[in-house]
């Protein structure tokens, strides 16, 4: 009994120790830069998209990312393994960061997140410094791209084999152990010929929450990002499949 109160008492030290280490970087709140440098997804399997034109518009952000509660649960594609960035993009991205950081007024931010103490108690706030829909609309370019398609804008639409849009529903961070991320998105797919198809995609990602950095934080994100091309390249391949 008394060795088993021993090791009770140390786990309650060990748990009080990082709820306080924890308390003191939380409180400052996070600022993540949204961008990517080239493509983040394997080739996705039957996505057969070489030669085709593919417009992508219209990718909007709900005015707030954090409240729209999702009815669905989150997909995981299969297979999927996260791909991570380069050693040289990590380098660019966490330079580019550091400067935004200095340069971008906060009134330009976006709230995505919390931030929570080893208690669960909500600290602080996670923030983008630019436009998320930006951002998810680059992404899908440069993996559109890896898989052999021609991507246009808006003003070319006409030329297009199909046109997706997507509206942002939710984009979100929460910080409590590990960092937790969560993608709602309605997605818009018309082709050229034939009906139009909409689906509303919902990912989640997440890593640990060792430093609670800003890299941990678009880490948890943009592992939702990468399942969230993969789904979309897989719905634009099905709306370009001719009827039987």
């Amino acid at each position: 009994m008394l060795i088993q109160r021993f090791v009770r008492c140390l786990f309650f030290m060990a748990i009080t120790a990082v709820a306080i280490s924890q308390t003191g970087c939380v409180t400052n709140g996070r600022r993540v830069l949204l961008k990517e440098y080239g493509p983040s997804i394997k080739p996705v399997a039957g996505a057969n998209l070489n030669g085709t034109t593919i417009c992508l518009k219209d990718f909007t952000c709900a005015t707030n990312l954090i409240t729209f509660a999702p009815t669905s649960k989150p997909e995981e594609p299969s297979p999927f393994s996260y791909l991570d960035r380069t050693r040289e993009q990590d380098k660019l991205w966490d330079t580019e960061q550091r400067a935004m950081q200095k340069q971008s007024p906060k009134s330009n931010d976006t709230e995505i997140g919390n931030m929570r103490n080893g208690f669960g108690m909500v600290m602080s706030h996670v923030y983008a410094m630019n436009d998320p829909a930006t951002w998810l609309m680059q992404g899908l370019k440069y993996d559109l791209e890896a898989q052999g398609a021609k991507v246009v804008d808006a003003s070319q639409a006409d030329s297009a084999d199909v046109s997706v849009s997507a509206a942002i529903q939710r984009c979100s961070l929460d910080m409590y152990m590990t960092v937790d991320g969560q993608f709602v998105v309605d997605v818009d797919v018309q082709p050229k010929q034939g009906d139009a198809r909409h689906r509303q995609i919902h990912t989640h990602g997440a890593t640990a929450a060792v430093l609670a950095s800003e890299g941990e934080y678009f880490h948890a994100l943009r592992d939702c990002r990468e399942k969230f091309s993969i789904l979309t390249i897989q719905e634009i391949s099905q709306a370009l499949k001719p009827k039987p």
